[in-house]
């Protein structure tokens, strides 16, 4: 993989997992405050998903599987040059 290529790891949206089962997860598995983790929450919560984090593929892999193995559902997009996922404007 091109180490140039730039990624976002986002947090979706479900109706598994209540308000405090997210933020809770999120600050175990990111090491995150409570602060960060309602303000992503939250997002999600109102726009069906949001941004967690940015960088490589292997790095955001690894927090993609600690996410995914407390019951988030999370995916890995590629951004394109304006800095958007790919197929988004």
């Amino acid at each position: 993989m091109n180490s140039d290529v730039i990624y976002n790891l986002y947090l979706y949206n479900d109706s598994i997992n209540s308000f405090e089962r997210v933020i809770r997860s999120l600050t175990q598995a990111l090491d995150w405050t409570i602060y960060q983790a309602e303000q992503c929450a939250m997002i999600a919560h109102e726009k069906e998903r949001t941004v967690l984090l940015t960088g490589g593929y292997i790095d955001l892999y690894k927090h993609s599987r600690r996410l995914k193995a407390v019951g988030l559902t999370v995916a890995i997009e590629r951004r394109n040059e304006q800095g958007f996922e790919d197929g988004k404007s």
